[in-house]
């Protein structure tokens, strides 16, 4: 036990060090290494982890599993949903300053929420639903008090359009999550992910045409500004991982509790790294939306909690979702706090 406590605190500190160091990371490569190409990132991202998993089943640490014939669809459907929000979220951080695009990040509840209700017919307690208002409330003050140059219309509706594909994606990985547990371990699935997700990319860029532009890159000379992306590539596989070590160390508390503290940290380790003018309204918006995002945590582990005692009973009832019309299991979904992960990107 005592082992394990001290795996759990190491895999937590190492959750938050990662996830922030990777955002911050990330927008230094748009705004520092002048590197505006968030497509390509995406892409390198992608390519690199496989690269790295790759070598450690060469070298004995693992072995690759094949995803199953009969799940390749839901897998389909999962890859483009992935490819689609990371893009789009990528392309929002290179527009927006990061404390605005965090806490337009923090809405991903909202979403989530909505599409439970609209599409799975699942409803929540009364404060479940009541401690979404800070979340709307808190960006809308955020985007009224973001300064010109921290905030763009393109940037905004890519960020909104990001986290609703995610929150699409919890949703609809919530219910094949079981399908794939007895196919891959994790680090085969993000593998697989990561692999299908690529061509997608690679049309996205050179329908942006980021190939032409990426030739003119100032830095393409520059050592530096190459180890920093390579940096940054990596660490996006390295989050799935932590995510999976934390998981599998820690309480679901405790990783919802890190979750709360990684995405106020990032916001405010941001406004102090790239001197972000933080406007009284931008302020309160942060501080409201972060409120609200601990609330929501917190009731959403109670209702967890609750369910896995069996306090609160599964409904059984046949759902037609994305696949023909198939019988699912009508349960609350997971809270896709971890949003940053390949699978909740």
């Amino acid at each position: 036990p005592m082992r394990k406590n001290g795996m759990g605190v190491i895999s937590v500190c190492f959750l938050i060090v990662v996830a922030v160091g990777k955002t911050i990371l990330t927008k230094a490569a748009f705004s520092q290494a002048e590197f505006s190409f968030p497509v390509l990132l995406t892409g390198m991202s992608c390519a690199l982890t496989n690269v790295a998993i790759g070598i450690s089943w060469l070298l004995g640490f693992g072995e690759c599993r094949l995803p199953n014939k009969s799940h390749l669809f839901s897998f389909a459907v999962l890859t483009v949903l992935t490819a689609l929000s990371m893009c789009f979220q990528n392309t929002a951080l290179d527009l927006l300053s990061i404390a605005l695009q965090q806490t337009l990040r923090a809405t991903l509840p909202v979403f989530v929420i909505v599409f439970e209700t609209l599409m799975l017919g699942v409803f929540h307690s009364g404060e479940l639903y009541l401690c979404l208002v800070p979340l709307v409330v808190g960006p809308m003050l955020s985007v009224s008090g973001s300064l010109q140059e921290d905030f763009t219309d393109v940037g905004f509706v890519a960020m909104v359009i990001g986290v609703a594909l995610a929150g699409l994606k919890v949703v609809y990985l919530g219910q094949i999550v079981n399908r794939f547990k007895g196919d891959m371990d994790m680090i085969s699935f993000l593998f697989w992910l990561d692999l299908f997700i690529l061509p997608i990319l690679a049309l996205w860029a050179l329908l942006n045409e980021e190939y032409s532009a990426v030739a003119d890159w100032k830095q393409k000379t520059n050592w530096v500004a190459w180890a920093l992306l390579v940096v940054v590539s990596l660490m996006g596989g390295l989050r799935a991982y932590t995510i999976n070590l934390t998981v599998k160390y820690s309480s679901a508390l405790t990783k919802t509790t890190a979750d709360v503290f990684t995405q106020g940290l990032t916001i405010y380790a941001s406004l102090y790294i790239f001197q972000t003018t933080a406007t009284p309204g931008l302020h309160s918006g942060i501080i409201l939306t972060i409120a609200g995002f601990a609330i929501y945590a917190g009731l959403k582990y109670k209702e967890m909690y609750m369910k896995a005692n069996g306090e609160c009973g599964e409904d059984e009832e046949g759902v037609p979702f994305l696949e023909g019309g198939a019988k699912i299991r009508r349960v609350t979904s997971t809270s896709g706090l971890a949003d940053g992960a390949r699978i909740l990107a």
